[in-house]
């Protein structure tokens, strides 16, 4: 009887293993059958909050704002020397603790009225943000100066109270002449004191108002700010900014988050550094915090290094301005997609050609983006579509940041272009994110928040930043990203330094749909080192003469265009060198300058279409597989 039932029991589980892989094998061709009908351009997700999200936006809507005047960047936002008022280092601080503080009241149901800083409005990216105010109800109320708003009464308006001088607990003191990091510390004082920032040279006008002095900086430094401040502190995120600058401090203030200056003399590493009270601080961080601005006069790997062994996400917004209102409400404010090329038009018969890609550098930028990327020197460049430029863009950051912007740059996005994500979340070195915490935590936390925002704006490829690219770190790297994400179509993997280390290897890894995936590491670099080349990086002759000399076993060429550089055309000079004297060229017109140099069999590709050209030629029955997916359009 035993035997018998056991006979059953054993029939009985081969019938449902065979019914449940009967049904898992329909539920696939049903899948892959709803796939085929779909054209490949409809690949990617709709807006949903999975999680990706770490930037800190304002989340209460103010009904009107004012907007401050007298900060003109060019005339002397962040000089020393002045004696007015509304001149000069001193009443840059002054406008940024009063936005801060204003937009931080609105957030905690204190006030109905915010602030703008306004004389960075006429900048398109400016523009755009302000429309985005408008589409949201939120009005302009009038401009005004930071000492008007500070020393005049309003009646409220439209039922708003628009008088804000009531919102502060009064002053805390600086002495930006003497002492430059009394800066930092009354930046931190502020959101603790609930006090704008006076100096030492507007003390006796404010005292003249009835403001009380709060708290005392004039004397103070930055390791003062922490031992006295920290546990007032968020420690989910963190501002870095030189001294004599006051960009991103309405951030801090308005998010209470400590504030760190790496030279303890603006732009002058020599006069010492604050680097352990900087590795102090990162491990203080949770892991995965932002980390916004820049230093200067400072080796970027020197600070980016330790944000990236931390696990935290460092992005560059140094000159940007108003972050707290460009990125109000902005997860309930996601759109836009990038332009992808459908793989079903290639012609994969075409025989004999050497394919070349350029990728604009530098794209993790994001006050780049905000002050002057989409202008016809790169974004808008006459050439950019002819010469299907791969634009490197900030997707996660600046979709965060400013999503009105964001959608600005999907909407100018030439046809031939690529939009590329740049970095992996933020600027950090992918073989050293993580090293020094939980690693493989880190790692599957941030590849999957960039999935997230790649597909949820349909972006196809990632290029990712690391010292060693060939490193089984790097590689360790690849294999998070990949796996995060079966609709990352190839990565673009970029040295630091020379961007161009990797020397044009391609490495696979395979993703969770079983496809390999390559990661094409850049081969050349356009560069201006002024009087030489270096063995991969130089200028477009000196490139061309490279390319052109190359045997076909790789015919396949990621360039790297330096965003920075400047080039003249020497026409039809053989000199390798000349082309770096300064001249107009720039972004896109150095691959123009690059591409009239190569000879007949090569053919100039944007990068989605060099990646698929890659897939196909070393794993043709794979990327056949997948391209049978999608229906044909063509």
């Amino acid at each position: 009887m035993i035997k018998i039932l056991k006979v059953k029991t054993i029939v009985t589980a081969l019938v449902l293993a065979f019914l449940t892989n009967a049904c898992i094998n329909n539920s696939k061709k049903e899948r892959d059958s709803a796939e085929a009908n779909k054209a490949y351009t409809n690949e990617y997700d709709s807006f949903k909050d999975l999680g990706q999200y770490w930037h800190l936006g304002m989340q209460v809507k103010p009904k009107k704002y004012w907007s401050i005047a007298g900060l003109i960047p060019k005339l002397h936002k962040n000089e020393l020397g002045h004696t007015e008022l509304t001149k000069g280092m001193q009443y840059h601080l002054l406008c940024q603790s009063i936005s801060g503080l204003v937009n931080r009241a609105v957030d905690q149901g204190k006030s109905d009225v915010g602030i703008w800083l306004h004389d960075h409005s006429e900048k398109e990216a400016y523009k755009v943000a302000k429309q985005g105010l408008v589409k949201m109800g939120v009005q302009e109320h009038a401009q005004t100066t930071a000492i008007e708003l500070v020393s005049e009464t309003y009646a409220d308006v439209d039922g708003v109270k628009v008088q804000v001088k009531d919102l502060f607990n009064g002053y805390v003191l600086t002495d930006i002449e003497n002492n430059p990091e009394s800066n930092t510390v009354a930046t931190v004082a502020s959101h603790v004191y609930n006090a704008i920032i006076v100096d030492v040279r507007d003390k006796d006008y404010f005292d003249s108002l009835g403001y009380k002095m709060m708290y005392d900086a004039s004397k103070k430094n930055t390791q003062d700010a922490w031992n006295e401040f920290k546990d007032k502190c968020n420690n989910n995120a963190l501002v870095v900014m030189p001294l004599q600058t006051g960009e991103q401090r309405e951030f801090a203030i308005k998010n209470n988050l400590f504030v760190i200056n790496l030279n303890k003399k603006y732009n002058d590493a020599s006069a010492g550094q604050n680097t352990a009270l900087f590795d102090e601080v990162l491990q203080w961080l949770k892991p995965g915090s932002p980390i916004y601005g820049w230093e200067h006069g400072v080796g970027e790997d020197l600070f980016v290094n330790k944000v990236s062994e931390t696990g935290n996400i460092m992005v560059p917004a140094d000159w940007m301005y108003n972050l707290n209102l460009t990125s109000l409400l902005y997860k309930s404010r996601q759109s836009g997609l990038a332009k992808v090329l459908d793989p079903k038009a290639i012609d994969f018969t075409e025989k004999g050609k050497k394919y070349v890609s350029y990728h604009l550098s530098d794209g993790d930028n994001v006050q780049w983006m905000m002050n002057g990327f989409a202008n016809e020197y790169y974004f808008n460049h006459p050439a950019a579509d002819t010469m299907k430029i791969a634009f490197g863009l900030p997707v996660d950051n600046l979709s965060m940041m400013a999503p009105d912007v964001m959608e600005l740059l999907f909407d100018k996005q030439g046809e031939n272009t690529s939009i590329v994500q740049t970095f992996g979340g933020g600027y950090n070195y992918a073989d050293l994110f993580g090293i020094k915490g939980n690693r493989a935590g880190s790692l599957k936390q941030i590849a999957s928040a960039t999935a997230a925002h790649m597909r949820q704006h349909r972006i196809k490829i990632l290029s990712l930043m690391a010292k060693d690219v060939g490193s089984e770190e790097a590689k360790e790297a690849y294999r998070a990203y990949i796996k995060a994400n079966n609709q990352l179509e190839g990565i673009l993997a970029v040295q630091y330094s020379p961007y161009a280390g990797g020397k044009g290897t391609i490495y696979w890894e395979t993703n969770s749909d079983g496809y390999d995936i390559p990661i094409i590491t850049v081969k050349y670099s356009l560069w201006n080192f002024g009087d030489k080349n270096n063995e991969r990086e130089g200028t477009p002759t000196y490139i061309a003469n490279k390319l052109n000399s190359e045997s076909d076993s790789n015919p396949f060429s990621v360039i790297s265009i330096h965003a920075w550089s400047r080039f003249s055309d020497t026409g039809n000079s053989k000199d390798e060198v000349a082309e770096n004297v300064l001249g107009p060229i720039i972004g896109p017109g150095i691959a123009k300058l690059n591409a009239s140099k190569l000879s007949e069999n090569f053919k100039v590709v944007n990068v989605e279409e060099l990646i698929w050209r890659v897939r196909m030629h070393y794993k043709p029955n794979q990327t056949k597989k997948r391209l049978e997916l999608f229906k044909n359009n063509h």
